[in-house]
């Protein structure tokens, strides 16, 4: 069994990386605390190793410093080999030997729960090693190879035992021996005293790295199912319990604290790891040898409390299952706005769409759900120059999800990305600005997001396509672009100029299509009545060079209109009669099938442009 292969550089601009990163500048220069040292071998460790690494439910690997660097597990082990023994026996049986309860004393107190004649909790030394008694197995070897085979399945790959430390537990783990001797006395142990030993110091002794830790921290969080192998590691029922004796007992006479402060399951070890679990989240590893007198990491306390601070990962805030929150994706290229273009400008934004990239969330948005669109905004960095994120669908928007937003938005500053906001509640929009979120980054709606793009692509900062002219002659629409001089000489007197003021009605919905028109100058809107009620609906906005009202030349019977057009500004239109075709036919036959096979072709394209939007927006 293999870790997943890390490749720092796919990940090297990603914003939770960048976060973790900042995390680890912060406190590597921190040399607080020693290494251990009533374990001789441990003393060896090199006190400025310091690693850091988070991992997701869906094997998703963020790492920095020393995360690869081995140690020996020590008492992290504990709560994984609890499991085991739960796997074995059952609560009842492990419960009548080892208590569940908070000791608020040092890892290796020689304190017992009198009154139940057992040890408080398996995650002091004295209830670790009675929990060792109680792994099942045909002597030690099997013992310990079910135990080693125990935390592969959590690691997602082979471990090795760290032989030099073993032995140096063995030989000097008087005070563990001690324990024994009083537990063995008292009746809470059964069995071969020296083999449990061996099988505690050894369990304690097997080496691992903060990612290995962060896979199995992960493993817990996914409901026993490794994240990396898929695998079911252990039983949800054990995952349970062993959360919370972590929760209540992992940080020794740290917990308390711990849990009031950061609020993440966790277990500490004397070889400097920490691991912590968000339940449906993600997984934390962390590695620094140098201790406080409690004997946790000095480091890996500070990283945990950061993060937690930061983000809200409290266990106690609420935080719903990890779904991905979005929905669709599409580019400029595949949907465009509301605003007509030329086709100059339709051909360029065809092209030049694909840097324009949507992003339509759902549900309730935290940090899980957000760290998903991290992975999908770097798969797609190399061609954005705006992502646009549509919230309009969006629910509750958590404390974490506002900081990972703000992430975001700096992560699209660094790779030169315009970020914009569209449609999330008012509420978002203030805490946002809250965090020095400025107000040109929201917009009401995606048609709104998505015009103004296109816009910036259209402009001369990008390729200098737009062209501003104050009207257009008939020849310069779009329409006749393929028609010679003639051809314009036969056409021009069937078309009169009609001008129309600001909210005057180019076209009324429900009056006759016996017309086409070709805007001029100015613009124009296109617009539904909602139902009975006084609202409307914008469809779409005509510019300079666009022709509208053309499908009534091929109905052949005379038709209504189907929606209200209005001039949004002074408007000049080329207005042609339909009657007045009837010439065109009789004189140049050639010029009017020639015009009739134009609009045919803008019909056509305009079909397969809806068709492509459609299935762009259809889930």
């Amino acid at each position: 069994m293999n870790h997943q292969k890390f490749d720092p550089l796919s990940q090297e601009n990603s914003p939770i990386l960048t976060c973790i990163k900042d995390i680890y500048k912060r406190y590597q220069p921190i040399n607080e605390g020693n290494v251990a040292t009533y374990i001789p071998e441990l003393a060896k460790a090199n006190p400025d190793f310091f690693g850091i690494c988070i991992t997701t439910p869906d094997g998703q690997i963020y790492q920095v410093g020393e995360s690869q660097q081995s140690f020996t597990i020590q008492s992290i082990s504990k709560p994984f080999v609890y499991g085991l023994a739960l796997a074995d026996h059952g609560v009842d049986k492990v419960m009548s030997k080892v208590g569940v309860e908070p000791t608020g004393e040092a890892f290796n107190s020689i304190v017992f729960d009198e009154d139940n004649n057992r040890p408080y909790n398996p995650m002091v030394n004295a209830g670790a090693i009675a929990t060792t008694a109680l792994i099942k197995g045909e002597g030690y070897e099997q013992r310990f190879d079910r135990i080693l085979k125990m935390f592969e399945g959590f690691a997602g790959r082979s471990l090795t035992v760290d032989e030099g430390v073993f032995q140096s537990e063995k030989s000097t783990g008087h005070r563990n021996r001690a324990i024994a001797y009083l537990e063995l006395n008292a009746g809470m142990l059964e069995g071969n005293l020296e083999e449990h030993l061996d099988l505690y110091f050894r369990q304690c002794s097997i080496l691992v790295t903060a990612q290995d830790l962060a896979v199995m921290a992960a493993t817990l969080a996914n409901n026993g199912i490794n994240p990396i192998t898929q695998q079911q590691a252990v039983n949800p029922e054990e995952v349970r319990a062993i959360l919370s004796v972590m929760a209540s007992c992992g940080m020794y006479d740290f917990s308390g604290e711990w849990l009031y402060r950061i609020g993440l399951p966790a277990k500490s070890g004397v070889g400097g790891g920490i691991i912590a679990v968000l339940p449906g989240q993600f997984g934390i590893g962390t590695f620094s040898p140098l201790l406080d007198p409690r004997g946790n990491s000095v480091r890996g306390i500070k990283v945990c409390e950061e993060l937690s601070q930061r983000f809200k990962f409290h266990l106690f805030d609420s935080h719903p299952v990890s779904q991905t929150c979005v929905i669709r994706t599409y580019t400029g290229a595949m949907v465009s706005s509301k605003r007509q273009r030329r086709g100059v400008q339709r051909d360029f934004l065809d092209r030049e769409g694909e840097k324009i990239l949507v992003y339509e969330l759902k549900g309730d948005l935290y940090f899980a759900t957000l760290e998903k669109l991290t992975r999908q905004l770097q798969n797609n960095q190399k061609t954005a120059k705006f992502i646009i994120l549509d919230g309009h669908r969006v629910g509750n928007v958590n404390s974490s999800a506002i900081t990972l937003l703000s992430e975001i938005k700096q992560w699209c500053f660094s790779q030169e990305i315009t970020l914009i906001l569209t449609g999330f509640e008012p509420k978002t929009t203030v805490r946002l600005q809250d965090n020095n979120w400025t107000d040109d980054i929201f917009v009401d709606t995606i048609d709104t997001a998505l015009e103004w793009c296109e816009n910036c692509l259209l402009s001369e900062e990008y390729n200098g396509i737009t062209t501003v002219k104050n009207q257009f002659s008939l020849e310069e629409m779009d329409i006749f672009k393929a028609f010679t001089p003639e051809e314009m000489t036969a056409l021009a007197p069937l078309f009169s100029e009609v001008s129309y003021q600001p909210n005057d009605f180019i076209i009324r919905e429900g009056e006759t299509s016996d017309r086409l028109f070709l805007l001029a100058k100015g613009m124009a809107t296109v617009s539904l009545r909602l139902s009975q009620k006084e609202q409307r609906k914008r469809l779409t906005t005509y510019i300079p060079g666009i022709a509208f009202g053309e499908l009534a030349l091929f109905d052949i019977n005379v038709s209504q209109r189907t929606a209200d057009i209005v001039a949004d500004t002074e408007v000049i239109c080329y207005v042609l009669e339909f009657n007045r075709l009837k010439t065109l036919l009789n004189t140049k036959p050639e010029v009017y099938i020639k015009l009739l096979q134009t609009f045919g072709k803008t019909l056509v394209n305009t079909i397969k442009r809806a068709t492509l939007e459609i299935r762009s927006l259809s889930v």
